[in-house]
This record gives structure tokens, C-alpha cells and sequence, in this order.
């Protein structure tokens, strides 16, 4: 069989080896044993040791640059939970904003509802309202801003009562023109001087939205 005639060859070809080395002398036996001995050292470290470093040397490449995706994609689910939270806060704060905005899907309902909260304002407070007109409206995107002009006549006191009380309204307002006109003083007058007074008052809607 091929496999007995390769067995026997080997053996003639170690049983040759052998004699050839039995010829050298001691010092020379021991040097071609000592290479022989490295040159197989070398084979095995070629065939066996040095693959295996590569492929741990692969392995540990390829664990890094999962570790490193790994970390990419937790940090972007840690973005995007970031985000959503955010979002949420966002339309939670919105909703409330526009809950503070004035009744009505249109200006001109809106203009009446704000002319209705400064009337009932100034008349808690004994200021007189002797005047109102509605101003146009501006637009702000997807908002609108519905602004009263009024005339009022009113000491300091109920002036700055009445400007805390529409500051602090449930309703959001703004106050973008004050004009004051006091009258002269006159020494030893003790009366709190009236004065008159010119205000606009703007409350906001959203565009389109019925209330």
C-alpha cells in the first residue's frame, strides 16, 4: 500500500540520518542535532505559534472595534432618549403656554375676551377705562398677536396694582406701550395726582385653532 512504502522510506531515510550522524564526531553530532533542533523549532513556531498570534492579534482588532460600536450605539440611545425626554418637556411646557392663551379661534373674539379682562381688571382695582380700540394683529409663525390700545385715568397706586395684576393674570399678556402724563405738581397739594394714562395690551392665539 502507498501508505506502508512512504513508512518505509522514512525509516530508510532516518536509518541513513542516523549513520551519517554516527560518522561525525561528538562536537559536530551535537551541532547538527542543535540545528536540526532549531530548524524544527522554527518550523513549528512558522506553522503553529505565529497563525495562532495573528489570529488572537485578529480577535482582539476585531473585539475593539465592536467595543467601540457597541459604545456608539448606546451613546445614541442615550441621545435619543435624551431627545425624546427633552421633546417631551417641550410639549408639556407648550401646552401649558398656549393654555394661557386668549378664548376664541379668531382676533376678533380674541380682542373682545381681552378687552373684557381689562375692563373687569380696571374695575377692580377703581382705575377708569375712558377709552379702548382694537389694534391690528401681528403675525409671530404660527401665532398671533391681538393688541387693545386703552386710556385709563388712575393714581400711582392703582396704576402699579393694576400692571401687577395683568403681569400675573392667568391669560399671557404683554404690555409693549406705556405712555403716563402726569399733571403739574402743586406744592403742599396732598391728593395723589390722577394720572393719564395710554396702554397697549396684546394677548396671543394660535393661528386657525378653534378654542
Amino acid at each position: 500500500m502507498p501508505t506502508n512504502s512512504s513508512i518505509s522510506k522514512l525509516k530508510q531515510n532516518f536509518k541513513a540520518w542516523n549513520r551519517s550522524l554516527e560518522r561525525l564526531s561528538p562536537p559536530h553530532r551535537r551541532l547538527v542535532l542543535l540545528l536540526v533542533g532549531g530548524l524544527l523549532l522554527l518550523l513549528f513556531y512558522l506553522a503553529v505559534v505565529n497563525p495562532l498570534l495573528n489570529l488572537e492579534e485578529a480577535w482582539s482588532q476585531e473585539l475593539a472595534s465592536r467595543s467601540k460600536l457597541l459604545s456608539k450605539y448606546q451613546n445614541l440611545l442615550e441621545s435619543k432618549s435624551r431627545v425624546i425626554e427633552a421633546n417631551k418637556v417641550m410639549k408639556a411646557a407648550l401646552t401649558r403656554t398656549e393654555g394661557q392663551f386668549l378664548s376664541g379661534s379668531n382676533p376678533a373674539v380674541a380682542s373682545a375676551d381681552l378687552q373684557e379682562i381689562l375692563k373687569n381688571l380696571a374695575k377692580e382695582q377703581g382705575v377708569q377705562m375712558t377709552s379702548t380700540k382694537v389694534l391690528p394683529t401681528r403675525e409671530a409663525g404660527t401665532y398671533l398677536e391681538v393688541p387693545v390700545q386703552v386710556q385709563l385715568t388712575a393714581t400711582i397706586s392703582q396704576l402699579v396694582t393694576l400692571l401687577y395684576h395683568l403681569e400675573h393674570h392667568k391669560k399671557l399678556l404683554f404690555i409693549p406701550d406705556l405712555d403716563i402724563n402726569a399733571p403739574r405738581w402743586v406744592k403742599g397739594d396732598n391728593k395723589a395726582p390722577i394720572l393719564q394714562i395710554s396702554m397697549v395690551i396684546s394677548g396671543v392665539i394660535k393661528k386657525g385653532v378653534p378654542s
